[in-house]
């Protein structure tokens, strides 16, 4: 084979190769929104995504908003909790590695700024009786959720 015959073969082969390594984007969501219950802003507890590929919680912030970056789009279950604010709740303590126990969070790390406990029906805690489900589209969004009784 002469030297264009291979030049012919090699040029197809190598288009296929520069255009098979292209850096492909992987899709994700940012999400945000504001959680209320009687239209009154829940000021501190945890609105966590339930996918089928993981769990993403997120802080609730003391005006009622929350954030969360890089989630795989797709239809999620919401569950929102603010038990974990109620400071006349026992604080468990240090687990020691024993199943079922929880370590606080360490006094040295800042602290995120949460507003005051506000009970909410437990039922927004339960993954199966939410009734919390959205759909993540790729990009920034907004989903807001309207707690009722």
């Amino acid at each position: 084979m002469n030297t264009k015959g291979r030049l012919l073969l090699v040029l197809p082969l190598s288009l296929v190769f520069v255009l098979g390594c292209g850096k492909t984007k992987t899709k994700h969501a940012d999400v945000s929104g504001t959680v209320t219950y009687k239209d009154q802003p829940v000021t501190a507890g945890t609105v966590t995504f339930h996918t089928e590929g993981g769990i993403f919680p997120c802080p609730i912030k003391a005006d009622g908003t929350y954030s969360v970056s890089q989630l795989p789009p797709g239809d999620m279950v919401v569950t929102i909790e603010t038990e974990s604010a109620n400071k006349n709740k026992k604080t468990p303590k240090y687990g020691g590695g024993r199943p079922g126990m929880v370590s606080p969070m360490p006094e040295d790390r800042p602290q995120p700024e949460v507003g005051a406990y506000r009970k909410i029906p437990a039922r927004y805690a339960d993954k199966k009786k939410s009734g919390l489900n959205v759909t993540v589209t790729d990009g920034p969004q907004k989903h807001d959720f309207d707690l009722k009784d």
